[in-house]
């Protein structure tokens, strides 16, 4: 069965002297393998378009015996030259890529990480967002998912908790609670500041946060509760120069 998609290139390989294996989070299967045999010297078929971050039609089929899938032809939709050319913004745009490969993406979620991606690579294009913005990217991906704690009232009680009071946040259970609800031994105490913050990045997308600023203080506690919610909901956390799986 042959397929007509769009997709992002999220990594390539060669694996003979003139084939590639690819990559790619389709825009309505989720993040695929294939094979593109003479990939790396066919420019009738593939011309500039096998690069990590480019956005591309792609036309897929199977091989025979429908084991494996091949990448018939493609043509080049975004290449993002200036995300090519600016070592920061390679980094911020590898680590949404990064995430997402690493991520269990189905199909039924497809369409709007695919979107979601594609609005975070034209902000990184297009404007010089801040070094957190990667963070921001992966909480999205994290609520799109399904795993999207409510920030703005007590799971418990209802009361709303934007308020100048702490709150305290179950990891495990994904749940929001007001002090007087909550049991501390089994979540921690987080400012309001972040989960506004939080809140924010739920209810709206990449072209809202590129001018974002966040003090350091609800920038730190962001980044260490989303992290270890995603280490606990998505089994992922960062090392070195990768996700690993936990």
């Amino acid at each position: 069965m042959e397929l007509n998609e769009r997709v992002v290139i999220l990594k390539t390989g060669r694996f003979k002297e003139n084939d590639l294996w690819v990559k790619f989070l389709s825009s309505s299967r989720g993040v695929q393998n294939a094979f593109a045999f003479g990939g790396s010297r066919s420019r009738r078929r593939f011309g500039g378009c096998l690069e990590p971050f480019s956005q591309v039609l792609f036309k897929t089929g199977t091989n025979k015996t429908g084991t494996y899938q091949v990448l018939q032809e493609g043509s080049l939709v975004k290449a993002y030259p200036g995300i090519r050319s600016d070592l920061r913004k390679i980094g911020l745009a590898a680590n949404c890529l990064k995430f997402v490969e690493s991520a269990i993406i189905g199909s039924e979620n497809s369409r709007r990480v695919f979107e979601l991606l594609i609005e975070t690579l034209d902000v990184i294009e297009d404007f010089d967002p801040d070094d957190f913005f990667p963070l921001f990217f992966r909480a999205k991906v994290a609520f799109e998912q399904g795993y999207s704690p409510d920030f703005t009232i007590c799971s418990q009680c209802g009361k709303p908790l934007f308020s100048s009071r702490p709150v305290v946040f179950d990891i495990e259970k994904g749940r929001i609670s007001c002090v007087d609800c909550a049991d501390v031994r089994k979540g921690e105490s987080v400012s309001v500041g972040t989960i506004r913050t939080l809140a924010w990045i739920q209810d709206t997308g990449p072209s809202n946060w590129a001018s974002l600023t966040v003090p350091v203080e609800i920038r730190q506690e962001c980044f260490s509760i989303m992290d270890r919610f995603m280490a606990y909901h998505l089994g992922l956390v960062w090392e070195g120069n990768s996700y690993r799986k936990v």
